[in-house]
């Protein structure tokens, strides 16, 4: 992230936030299932750092990934003061990252296709409440809402650079994404008064405490992105193996899970396309 434009980033953080907490467009309906996708390299690396991977935006393949829409852009293009250029809007989003899961009752056959292609891999079966309470990084709240899909020719995202992140075109809707976002300066501050206090912490210490988390919000772990520490045996409810893998990949993945602490039993391997019908 480039610096310069943390006092900026900041500002846009503060008003996504007030936003993010009055608007009914990101509140989720019941306790949906959800699933993440990923090869093993990515599995070993979730169990072996206990940290989510949270991607920066620009590191998604949709070039419009956060973008104002062609209307608002067709619309507002005599009127510069009421959009922010492109390069400006990704310089502020450089502060965020993202994690993306898709919400289904059911495996989908379609994301086993689009995320790993007929390759090895596995798919992380839980629920939105589990998923949000396992993240444990003290140095973030968590923002999450349901992606808006809509069409970019004909209707408008939104003024606030952050909250176009909860926007994509409707070509994605197939996806339907539940997605994570944390930001660089914005800790849950409720939450850490109320564990400073069970936790016995002087009350006179606890902004000093808030601010040193700020500071270290904006030491993301790597250039494309940032780890973001969780509880595993919350996080994950069941780990399903590829349908196209052997036996030998379904082994190794409990040999990955088990050296991780976990219980081997939340390795199955998906008999999407068995057939056992008759």
């Amino acid at each position: 992230m480039n610096l310069e434009y943390k006092r900026k980033a900041y500002e846009h953080a503060m008003n996504f936030e007030s936003v993010y907490d009055y608007s009914e467009q990101y509140k989720v309906d019941g306790n949906p299932t959800v699933w993440k996708f990923m090869d093993l390299g990515k599995l070993n690396s979730l169990l072996m750092s206990k940290a989510m991977y949270f991607s920066k935006p620009n590191k998604f393949e949709d070039p419009l990934e956060g973008s104002y829409s062609n209307w608002e852009v067709e619309q507002y293009k005599d009127d510069g003061e009421l959009l922010a250029s492109r390069e400006y809007m990704k310089k502020i989003q450089e502060f965020a990252a993202i994690s993306c899961w898709h919400m289904n009752r059911h495996e989908s056959a379609a994301m086993w296709d689009l995320y790993l292609g007929g390759h090895d891999g596995v798919a992380i079966k839980t629920n939105c409440n589990d998923l949000i309470n396992s993240i444990n990084d003290l140095r973030y709240r968590v923002f999450f809402g349901k992606l808006q899909y809509i069409d970019f020719k004909k209707e408008m995202t939104s003024r606030n650079i952050y909250d176009t992140l909860f926007y994509k075109r409707k070509s994605f809707s197939h996806e339907n994404e539940l997605r994570l976002m944390i930001i660089a300066s914005r800790v849950d501050a409720q939450y850490l008064e109320g564990l400073f206090e069970r936790e016995c912490v002087p009350s006179e210490k606890w902004y000093e405490k808030i601010k040193e988390l700020e500071r270290k919000s904006y030491e993301f772990s790597c250039p494309n992105g940032n780890l973001v520490s969780c509880e595993l045996n919350r996080l994950i409810q069941k780990i399903y193996v590829s349908p196209r893998s052997s036996k030998e990949i379904v082994k190794k993945v409990k040999e990955m899970v088990s050296k991780s602490g976990l219980t081997p039993n939340k390795v199955i391997q998906s008999d999407l396309y068995s057939d056992f019908i008759y």
